[in-house]
């Protein structure tokens, strides 16, 4: 089992020495998450909480996640880069494919994308993008992606995009992976034709469906699920080490720990030590 710390919802300012401490201790590497803004009023029920309510703060940071990655690669070895998700039909496949292909560069090939269709129509709407047809969309952008990042001279000719021969340089070194999140059906088989599928917070038994439907989508297209990336948390009561191998038994392979959260289940006001002393009682325990 490899393990991963989430730094969303985390000021800035805190981020490097996170990541510095992530390094240290052992974890495979950090995620950041996406949101562009966050409105004063919430319009849309945030799917991932029992309130509906949404985890954060209108001041809660959330910086650009390849930018940031980019910087932090210059001050680690090491660590691995995920975003848990960034949401990929809110924006244009050669801006992404430049971020991405650049940051990997920068950091010797360690980012993954982590990227879903996204859950905020009002969001969408503010940078003028298509909601009801963003998981089309987002299928036609990973193809795409995909080839911008070879730096090879590719053309594509989609129903969503379509463009002539041309070139975008440097590409990557290595192929970046790609976990997909989501759970409709449409999300897993999207997941199965790539890297890894990104989860959020999950008991054993909540799981074991879930498994089974990734495991058939990837028979389906003759791949199997022991090069096939899973990534979680588990939120059954307290955590064991008897826990993280029930979730490994079931093929799970990432486990994360989720950001810091307040009793309401909203951003943490911990201090930076804090958290910090949370990481070194974590690696004891499990690394």
């Amino acid at each position: 089992m490899k393990y991963w710390q989430v730094v969303a919802m985390t000021d800035m300012e805190e981020i490097p020495t996170l990541a510095l401490k992530a390094e240290e201790i052992g974890l495979e590497g950090i995620t950041l998450g996406d949101h562009l803004i966050t409105f004063q009023e919430q319009y849309e029920a945030y799917p991932e909480s029992e309130d509906a309510v949404i985890r954060w703060y209108p001041e809660t940071h959330w910086p650009d996640p390849w930018v940031q990655f980019g910087a932090l690669a210059q001050i680690t070895k090491r660590i691995k880069f995920l975003t848990t998700i960034f949401v990929l039909p809110m924006r244009d496949p050669f801006s992404i494919a430049k971020a991405v292909s650049t940051a990997a560069r920068i950091s010797n090939d360690r980012m993954i994308l982590g990227t879903g269709i996204g859950w905020q129509e009002s969001e969408f709407a503010l940078v003028e993008r298509e909601f009801r047809n963003r998981g089309a969309r987002c299928d036609e952008m990973l193809d795409v992606i995909r080839l911008l990042m070879t730096g090879e001279v590719i053309e594509y000719h989609g129903k969503h995009f379509d463009f002539p021969r041309l070139q975008m340089a440097p590409g990557t070194r290595e192929q970046v992976p790609f976990w997909i999140g989501g759970y409709s059906d449409a999300a897993l088989k999207r997941a199965a034709r790539y890297e890894g599928w990104v989860g959020s917070m999950h008991d054993i038994a909540g799981l074991k469906e879930i498994m089974h439907k990734l495991k058939r989508e990837r028979e389906a297209i003759g791949r199997r699920m022991d090069d096939f990336n899973v990534i979680l948390a588990v939120h059954d009561k307290g955590r064991t080490a008897d826990l993280y191998r029930a979730a490994e038994d079931l093929g799970v392979n990432h486990i994360y720990k989720p950001a810091w959260l307040d009793e309401k289940g909203r951003a943490s006001t911990l201090t930076l030590d804090e958290k910090l002393a949370e990481m070194d009682r974590f690696a004891q325990r499990f690394l």
